[in-house]
């Protein structure tokens, strides 16, 4: 039987990544897991300070000043209230090293994270940051598509 307890859930707060924020939440609520939401700053990332209303849920201050929309806070702090366990860490580095990093450090049992679907000659010159998490962990990831939020299905 597998057992998850710890789901790690990379965010860099855009549309796809928001989709993939969703299916945490539920993937969470169903299994009775804690969700680790997951933001990594590199040098082009804009800065605003953390919202004091998050100082109670284990924000990291890794970053004093890093990026926490919100919007995306507002969310956390409603979902916390109706029982989500979830806390989020704001780190910086390069993205797929830290979050295959951070889910071995925390031991986590599964990364969920959202994946832009792009193929051929823009994946090669953008690169994917999915795919590199994917093959440098060990740990299982789910990689949610851009439109597949909306197929969530709740009790």
């Amino acid at each position: 039987m597998i057992h998850l307890s710890k789901i790690l859930c990379p965010t860099d707060y855009s549309a796809t990544s928001d989709n993939a924020v969703r299916y945490a939440v539920e993937f969470a609520r169903k299994v009775g897991a804690h969700v680790r939401f997951l933001h990594i700053l590199t040098s082009g990332n804009s800065v605003e300070k953390i919202p004091a209303s998050l100082e109670d849920s284990t924000v990291s201050q890794d970053e004093e000043d890093d990026v926490l929309p919100e919007n995306f806070s507002t969310i956390l702090m409603a979902e916390k209230r109706k029982g989500l366990s979830a806390d989020i860490r704001v780190l910086k580095g390069e993205a797929h090293k830290v979050i295959a990093e951070q889910a071995t450090s925390w031991g986590a049992d599964l990364i969920i994270m959202g994946s832009h679907g792009r193929s051929g000659l823009h994946r090669l010159i953008m690169g994917s940051v999915a795919e590199e998490v994917f093959r440098a962990s060990d740990i299982p990831v789910l990689l949610v598509k851009q439109d597949a939020a909306k197929k969530i299905v709740t009790d």
